[in-house]
């Protein structure tokens, strides 16, 4: 939905998440995906196990994956 509110084709997405279903979801739309260490961890906590293309442990790591700095002011 937020792709084509957007106007982004799904592959140009990256679909971060903290359940498997977040992944699949992901999958299902085409996009990239993000498995997140923090939030609200569903029951199935394997995040190495559920497919997606990294884990992170922090928003900022999510930079580094998209190969970007943060901005530091």
């Amino acid at each position: 939905h937020a792709s084509r509110e957007l106007a982004l084709a799904p592959a140009a997405c990256v679909y971060m998440g903290d359940d498997l279903r977040d992944i699949q979801a992901a999958r299902a739309a085409g996009m990239r995906s993000l498995a997140v260490s923090y939030g609200y961890l569903g029951d199935d906590g394997d995040l190495h196990g559920w497919g997606a293309e990294a884990v992170i442990d922090h928003p900022l790591d999510a930079l580094n994956f998209l190969g970007l700095r943060p901005f530091m002011g």
